[in-house]
This record gives C-alpha cells, structure tokens and sequence, in this order.
C-alpha cells in the first residue's frame, strides 16, 4: 500500500465538498457517454423543472439542449474565450428561445440562482472525456444540473517534486488546449497537491492563480486547513453561484479579453456591503485593502450588484475619488468589466442637476464638484463608494459631501487609513461594532502571505560631499557687498539656500545621482526585464533628472525616459513645453511603459503616480526625496504587484526601492497599519466656535458701516483707514492671528459655513496692510549667482552603495525567528516592544554587567562591541526590517546566555562561553558579504580566526611589518574563498582584527 494522490488529496477533497453540500456520485455510473461534455438528462430535467412555460413543449426544450450543443461543437470557430462567455450568458439566464405564439422571445434558466435547492450539485472522480483513442481523465468534475462548471486536477502530497502548479499546468496547458470543448461552460478550475489550493477563470497564466481563504483567520494559515477552508469557502454550491451570477467579467484590452474571477477578500466585501445595505444598518463601513489588491474591481463588483439590488428600488450609485485622472481610471475598470448604466460628470453644475432630477445608474465624480454643493437630494437610496478614502475626506469637501447627500449608505476603501491626532479615517467610515472599524481587511502581511503583493526590500544609498564653509561665507560676502545687500537682504538670501531643494538640485548630485541609478538598473532590474521609476522633490528636478537621464541614455543606447507631471501653470519656463502632456499622450507613455520590451524604461514623478497607477512590470522605485507615513507607503508600493517575465518566466520576488534620501526606518512606520484607537485631539469644538464668532463680530464691528460686497477700490481704501498705521494696525494684526488661528483649529466644520464670506473679506484687508515681502524679487536678481556660488565650493560629490538591502518586517517575521530559536514565543514583553526599546533594555543590561566584577571579561566586552556595531550600521537604518531583527535578538539571546553563566560560575562561567571574536567577524560578513558569495560565513571566519592567531605577536599593531602580515594572511583568505580584494567586507574585517587581536 502507497500513499496517491487518489487515496489522499482526491479522497479527502470530495469528502470535504460532499460535506459542502455535493452529492458524490463515480464517473462511471453518470448518465453521460465519454464524449459528451454535458449530463444530458440531468441538463433536460432541469430545463423543464425551471422553466414551466415550455416544460411540456418537447420541441421547445430540445431547441435549448441543441443550441448548447452548438455552441460546444462550433467553439473552435470562434475561440474558447469567446465561447466560453456566450455559455456564461446562458448560464445567468440571458439567451431566450421564441415563443410558441410568435410573441416576444422566452428567457431560458439553466440554474436557479434565487433558490439553490432547486438545482442538481454533483461532484464525480476520474471523468474520462473524449473519444476512443484520444480521451482525458479530469481527477474531480463539479456538476450543476449536468453542466461542467468547475474542474480540479490534484497531485500527489508526498512528492515533494510535485506541486499545485503541476496540476494548474495539466489544465492550462494541456486539458484546455487539447479537450477546450469541456471548459466551455467552465467558472473556473482549482488544482492542490494538499499542501496549497490555487484556482483560476480559463486561459489564466500560471504565476495568476490564486489562493482562496477567510480575512477571519490567521494570514500565515497554510498547508492541509489552508485546502479544507478553500474547498469549503470557495467550492461551496452558495459560492460557486454567486460567483457565476455575480462575479464572473470579460475585461477587454481591445479584441482580446481576459476573464476575471474575485479574490477572496473582494467577494467577502462585497458580499458584506451588499448585507449591510439591505439591512439598511449601520449606513456606512470601511474597506481596508492595501495597495496593488484589486480595490477598484471590489467596487466596480459591488456597483453592479447594488444597481440591480431590489431592496434599494432602482438606486443611485455615487462613486468618488480625489482627482479627476482617477475618475478616469476607475470609470474605465468599470466599462472593461461591464457595469452598467455608466455616467462620468463633467462638471459641478451636471452633478447637482443629475442628483436633484433623482438619475438612477452609476455616477462618476470628484469629491471636488461637491464644493458648496448644499442639500442635493435626501433619497435613501444612494450609495456613496468612496476610493482613496483618507485623502480628502476628513476635510471640509468631505463635509460638504455628506451634507449633500444626508441619507445616503457610506462605503470608503482606502490602503492607507489614517489615523493620529488631526484624522482617524477608521472612525470617520467605520462603524464601532466592526472588527478595529473596518467592514473587511486585507493589509500588507496577509496580501505577501497570499502572494497577492510581493514583499517589499530597501537598498539604501548614501550622497555624500563635502562644503567649502570657509570659502562659502567669503564669497557669498563679496557677492552681498557687490550687490549692495544689507544684513537683512542677506539673510532673506541666506533663509533660500536653507532648504532641502538647494542641495537636492545640485547639478553634481543629480548627474552622480543618475549614474548610479543607470548602473543599478542595468546591472539588477533590466537583466530581469522590469522596468523603473523615479521619484525626486519637485518639477524642476523632475525637469534636471530627465534631461541628465536623456545625455546617459544615448551614451548606452536607445532605451527611453520621461517625465509625468502637472506642467500647466503660466509662470513654468518656456523650454517646459516638452512636458506639457494631455490625458491622452500621458496615457500613451504609461501603456509603453507597461509594455514588456518597450524602450520607455525610466518614468520620472515627483507627486504623480501616487495612487491609481498600476504597472506590474516595474521593479525598482528610486527614491530621491523626503516622503513619511501614507504618502511614503503609496509611492513605495508602486513596485509591489507580482510580474512574470513572460520569455523567462521568471518570477518578481520582491519590490525594490533604492533610498537615495536616507528614510530609515521611516519605511517600518510607513507600512506599520494606523492603530483605529489612537488617540485624538481633546478639543471642545462648540466652545472655540463660539469664540470665533465673538472675535469675529469683535473685529467687524471697527468696519461699521462699509459695503463688504463692494470690491472697488474705494471700498478698499475707506477699510484701510480703520486701521490707520501704528497701535492700531498692530492690534488689528494681533487679533486677526487669533482668528486664525481658530479657523485653522476648526475648520472644516458646517457651522462655519456662514461665516465663511466674512472671515475672508476680513483676510483680504489684513493681507492689505501687511508689509509687502520682497525676498522673491530680490532672489530673482541675485538667486542664480547665489545657487552657482553655493554648488562651486561643493566638491566631492559622490554615492555610496553599502550593498545592504533589507526586507521590511511583515506578519511572519515573528514567527521565522522563534522558529530560529532566536525568541522565546512565550515571552510576549520583547516580542511586543519596538526594536528601539529592545535595544535600550540590552544596553542596560549591558552597563550593568560592565560595572560589575567580570565587567572587563572579553565576553562582555565582545557583546557590548557587537551592540554599537549593530546600532552604527546601515541595518539599523531600517530598524524593523527582518535582518535587523534577526541581529537583535540574536544579540539578545547571547546577552541572556552570558548572564546565567556568570550568575551560575562567575568568571569561570564565562570562560566556557564562545569566542566573542568569532560572532564579531560574523556580523562584519553577514553585513558586506556579496550576494553571489558562494561558502559558508562560518567557514570564512573561522579560517581568518585561526590564520590570525598564528602570524600574530604581541604588540604587532604597532609594527608596520606586522600590519603587513596580519593584512597578507587575511588576503590569503579571501583568495582562498574568492572574495573581493578591496573594499568590504575586507576593510572591517582588517579594522576588527587590529583592534581586537
């Protein structure tokens, strides 16, 4: 007896479908021939028991049976795509027969979707299809009133040579090519080997194939419950149906079409929204799903249904978002989906018109074109999706909306919820009586367990120069006494040059810059066949960066770049036209460069791209300008969609960005999920507008008496005069910064709303009698003179590359190092403390040791070296990513164990502990060592350790002849294991051995 995949994984999987709700009956009692793609009779007996108008009409009935039956045979005309859509019409109940009277034609139901229990679910093994000679097997074959809709393929568990994609490759490659007559009807196929479950709609590529599973367990569930949940969830007769009646999309790129079926965490959200609005309570929730999960297919899914919802009686959808670029997008993922009754609004007067008229359908829109919007419509029947639901909500247009729209259901997807002292986009969308606020969530650990995302790493990258001070403050003088300038002109001019942009937009930076971003690429990303972006500060060196781009490319060859950004001001240079894009020709370089092959490889933003933007293909985002928490974690994860090369077929294991800028563990925050609780602004609105009000009729009141709806300047001039120069403009000054200062605290707030005009006219006189500030045209004289003096006395400008990239912590980071033995699981205190916090502890613990009496023991020494090591290298610049932890907590485990041995044998203790040297030089290599290394750390450390030993005499640091065989023997070493001669890890290994030999 053997363990096979038709007594394991095929046995139990139909086991778990039958107690799912399938009837399991063997292939060879089906009442079907070999060659028949359909159970015939079981298809006729439910023709007649759903559809009782032709029931008894024999003709009637087999004209259904003979259309399907041509649409199997004639397939290979016109596609399996194709073919298999027009089936999925029939399916849903979309095709009709004439009727015997001549009258209007018959709609023909071949499943009853209303009530399940009116169908047939067989589940069979081993289905033979075919002809003598030429016939498949199909391992299980789920049926619905004889219809094929699902197909699985297993494979053995105990092969650790096979897996699902085996299975998924039988189907894709084989069964569908050669028998594509049975996946006509087909919803989708599923494929296991028991330890993963994927599935996929037909024609799907293999690195697509999804998994199944619950936001309601944990992310990291895997292996035999991760296959039971999937057949159980999504194979479940409800489920199946639903996602045939309400999921299944043709998206088209042209002619070609793609078919899509949800994820999981989508059919759950929708699926959840629909539950609530049918329920009519609460009336909002919030849809957490990170970046690159599919939110806008989510909601093009949960429009369709709500439109055809009955409980909302004909409703109206209102589907927002924050600019005008994503409206676009989203109303095109809608249209390529199918969702009907689509309308984009054009302008704010079409939005109002259409809400007031009470139009039913989907409408497309800004939240801007809600903008002193007022009562819209007061129906119960609107449904608000909101996408980006962070960004402008919690402001006063978000206000405004909702004022607009009183009683409509509010539904916010966001990937990046706020949520600290000013915002909380938990508690704004969210009800409390959700899990930590939120209707569904699917964050950055579940979405890299699934491998809906890849994780994302961090190269840091080190600019460094040096300034000329001396030399900078003598001509920077000089110009100021040539020019005239007084102690105040220079420093308006001085205040300029204190911003990030001067040192930014060093030409010499930007060109060094450049350089090492072409050489990155070319030597790690294009190999691969993936593509870049570039992220820098503003336009202008959007502008510097392109153009440097352009003069390195040509010097390569023919591949491309270009800039995408908002180019439409007046006051932009003359030789900006280039950039100046409409939607269309933007459009057209975003889809090159989404092209494999293409030679537009370089896209260059500076806050473009943000969000909406969706292109597999790029690789690496070099980042060249100071971004923090949601705004950072959207630019980021531009680059974590997973992507196949489609020659190699080589897979994205991760998303890079290169960090020209130094964020450090900026990165960590940016992807750490805002806490729904965190703790906001105590502050007691109703009082400070009543303040408000109080100072600002205090203020009106010295304007007694003038037209504050007259804008001429006599007007003008007769307000001036009440503030005459002196005390009284001072005082007005002062008061109107107290007002301010409570708009600002305040706003947006509805009570404001009518103060709004009076507040602003009063803003404008005090803009009048403000002193005007020249500092603009004074930079416009001498800016430019100022900028060239500035970069001359930089010199030395170049990039450091410390060849350490880190993986950024996500939810089984935990979990790998108590599996590495480096955490106690049950010492919850450390495993929830923030990695500064732990490294403080060790310190501590550390300084205590050292003031003990074994404190100058070479192992505590050796310990206390290896902590401001790690805390001083470029690991701790992202200090919750994996490798930092991994070195942290292995520090600490070693701390731990130096401690019992001295508090059990003292000294002597701590003689039986490891050479501390040997964990130093380990760390050195862990650090530096090359990707390709080809040996064993261990090895290498060992060898230097015990070469060392031998060449070495006392006092030899102090003899250069010493030096020189210390240095030599280490060399010898790296030949030996073929390690770079120059640079590191051989500088630091050297710098170790001197000081610690």
């Amino acid at each position: 007896m053997v363990f096979s995949e038709t007594s394991t994984v095929q046995a139990a999987m139909i086991a778990d479908l039958v107690a799912a709700g399938w009837t399991h009956t063997p292939s060879a009692v089906l009442a079907r021939e070999h060659d028949s793609v359909l159970i015939e009779s079981e298809l006729t007996d439910a023709i007649k028991r759903l559809n009782p108008a032709f029931a008894d009409d024999a003709d009637r009935v087999d004209a259904v049976t003979t259309s399907l039956r041509l649409l199997l045979v004639n397939s290979g005309d016109f596609g399996l795509m194709n073919a298999n859509e027009e089936f999925t019409a029939w399916l849903r109940g979309r095709r009709t027969i004439p009727s015997a009277e001549g009258g209007l034609d018959e709609p023909v139901r071949l499943i009853d979707f209303d009530n399940p229990g009116a169908n047939t679910f067989v589940v069979s093994d081993e289905v033979t299809y075919g002809i003598p000679g030429s016939k498949a097997r199909f391992d299980i074959v789920l049926w619905v009133n004889g219809i094929p809709l699902a197909v699985g393929e297993t494979k053995t568990p105990v092969d650790s040579k096979k897996s699902w994609a085996h299975a998924a490759k039988d189907i894709r490659d084989r069964y569908e090519v050669e028998r594509p007559r049975f996946f006509v009807p087909n919803v989708l196929s599923f494929a296991s080997e028991g330890r993963e479950f994927r599935y996929a709609p037909i024609q799907t590529p293999l690195d697509r194939w999804e998994q199944w599973g619950s936001t309601r367990v944990d992310a990291n569930l895997d292996g035999w419950p991760r296959v039971q949940l999937s057949v159980a969830g999504l194979l479940s007769p409800t489920v199946l149906l639903s996602i045939l009646e309400h999921y299944v999309v043709y998206e088209r790129d042209g002619a070609a079409a793609v078919k899509i079926v949800p994820r999981y965490f989508q059919h759950e959200t929708v699926e959840a929204i629909v539950g609530r609005v049918v329920t009519a309570s609460p009336r909002r929730g919030l849809i957490y799903h990170t970046q690159g999960s599919g939110k806008t297919l989510a909601m093009s899914w949960a429009a369709a249904r709500l439109i055809h919802e009955p409980a909302l009686n004909n409703p109206t959808i209102v589907v927002i978002a924050d600019r005008s670029q994503l409206v676009r997008q989203t109303y095109d993922q809608f249209l390529s989906t199918g969702t009907p009754r689509l309308n984009e609004v054009a302008s704010s007067a079409q939005l109002r018109e259409l809400l007031r008229s009470e139009q039913r359908g989907v409408l497309f829109t800004t939240i801007h074109k809600f903008r002193d919007a007022a009562l819209l419509s007061e129906r119960d029947n609107i449904v608000v999706l909101i996408d980006e639901a962070h960004r402008t909500q919690e402001g006063l247009l978000g206000e405004q909306m909702r004022a607009a729209l009183p009683n409509a259901y509010l539904f916010g997807f966001t990937g990046t919820p706020i949520a600290d002292l000013d915002r909380n986009t938990f508690k704004l969308f969210g009800f409390e009586g959700d899990p930590d606020y939120s209707l569904n969530t699917y964050n950055s650990d579940r979405s890299i367990a699934d491998g809906t995302t890849v994780p994302m790493r961090v190269s840091s990258r080190m600019v460094e120069f040096r300034i000329d001070k001396a030399a900078l403050d003598a001509e920077f003088d000089a110009l100021a006494e040539a020019e005239g300038l007084d102690d105040v002109d220079k420093e308006k001019v001085a205040s300029k040059l204190s911003n990030v942009a001067t040192l930014l937009s060093n030409p010499e930076r930007i060109r060094a810059v450049c350089r090492d971003i072409l050489d990155h690429f070319y030597t790690t990303i294009d190999p691969l066949g993936m593509k870049a972006q570039i992220v820098v500060y503003n336009r202008e060196m959007c502008v510097s960066y392109h153009r440097e781009l352009v003069t390195l490319l040509a010097e390569r060859g023919e591949d491309e770049a270009a800039v995408i950004m908002s180019a439409q001001g007046k006051d932009d240079p003359a030789d900006w036209d280039e950039y100046r894009l409409n939607e269309s020709q933007e459009e057209s370089i975003l889809n090159r460069f989404r092209a494999f092959g293409d030679p537009m490889k370089f896209l260059i933003v500076t806050s473009k791209l943000g969000t909406g933007f969706n292109a597999p293909i790029e690789g690496v985002l070099y980042l060249d300008k100071p971004m923090k928490l949601h705004t950072l974690f959207q630019t980021i994860t531009r680059t974590n969609r997973p992507w196949s090369n489609p020659v190699t077929g080589q897979k994205k294991a991760y998303g890079l960005v290169v960090d020209y800028i130094g964020l450090g563990d900026g990165f960590a925050r940016a992807m750490t999920p805002g806490n729904p609780d965190a703790a906001q602004r105590d502050i007691d609105l109703h009082g400070l507008i009543d303040v408000f009000n109080a100072e600002l009729d205090n203020m009106l009141d010295r304007f007694a008496g003038i037209d504050r709806d007259d804008m001429s300047m006599e007007s003008l001039q007769a307000s001036l005069s009440r503030v005459p120069p002196g005390e009284t403009r001072e005082r007005f000054a002062a008061q109107f910064m107290l007002l301010q200062s409570l708009w600002e605290t305040i706003s947006p707030n509805t009570r404001l709303e009518p103060r709004k005009a009076e507040y602003r006219w009063l803003a404008k006189v005090y803009q009048a009698v403000t002193p005007t500030d020249d500092s603009a045209l004074l930079w416009d004289r001498i800016g430019y003179k100022t900028l060239e003096l500035v970069y001359s006395n930089i010199a030395g400008v170049a990039v450091r590359n410390p060849k350490v990239t880190v993986q950024i912590a996500d939810s089984r980071t935990i979990e790998r190092l108590v599996e590495e033995g480096l955490l106690d699981p049950d010492d919850t205190e450390t495993i929830t403390k923030p990695a500064a916090e732990v490294v403080d502890g060790i310190m501590s613990r550390l300084r205590s040791r050292l003031a003990g009496p074994n404190g100058r023991h070479v192992i505590y020494r050796g310990l206390a070296e290896r902590l401001e090591r790690l805390r001083a290298s470029e690991l701790a610049r992202a200090t919750d990513s994996i490798e930092f932890l991994r070195e942290l907590f292995s520090l600490a485990k070693d701390v731990r164990v130096a401690e019992l041995a001295e508090d059990s044998g003292g000294a002597a203790g701590l003689d039986l502990l490891p050479d501390p040297n040997i964990g130093a030089l380990t760390q050195i290599f862990e650090e530096f060592k090359p990707a390709d290394t080809p040996v064993i750390v261990g090895d290498i450390v060992a060898e230097i350790d015990r070469i060392v030993r031998q060449v070495r005499y006392p006092g030899w640091v102090a003899h250069d002849a010493g030096k020189r065989n210390v240095r030599k023997a280490i060399l010898q070493v790296f030949r030996t294991f073929r390690l770079p001669l120059t640079g590191e890890p051989l500088e630091s290994a050297y710098r170790y051995v001197e000081s610690h030999y």
